[in-house]
């Protein structure tokens, strides 16, 4: 007899932690459906986002923008323009001329190994 009831309470057992299982299984299953259809909704959210954004960057979107707000924008005329030649130059003069610019010799070498890999990739 004990044999018969140490077997009932034995598979009651068994049959309680498959039950517990599937339950849980099941749960992770809705978890995961319900992030799914969160992952699509911020998706979604995402490219409507970016949409808007490219839209109003637009030029036609900003031209109506200006036009709306009476901001009459043209051109700058050749007098208005100024063209700087050799400014890399300039920064380097600019840069010898201030105080705290003193580089150590190891400085010196990095700086000249990056202003030629910049002529370099210049050309």
């Amino acid at each position: 007899m004990r044999r018969f009831i140490a077997g009932v309470i034995g598979v009651t057992m068994a049959c309680l932690v498959y039950v517990y299982t599937e339950v849980q299984m099941t749960k992770i299953g809705y978890t995961i459906r319900r992030q799914e259809e969160m992952k699509t909704q911020l998706i979604d959210r995402t490219r409507a986002l970016k949409y808007n954004i490219a839209r109003l960057k637009s030029p036609a979107n900003l031209e109506k923008r200006l036009i709306a707000h009476n901001v009459l924008l043209s051109s700058p005329k050749t007098w208005q323009t100024l063209v700087l030649t050799g400014q890399p130059a300039l920064r380097r003069e600019a840069l010898a001329q201030s105080t705290w610019y003193n580089p150590t010799m190891l400085a010196k070498f990095f700086v000249g190994t990056a202003e030629a890999q910049a002529k370099e990739s210049s050309n």
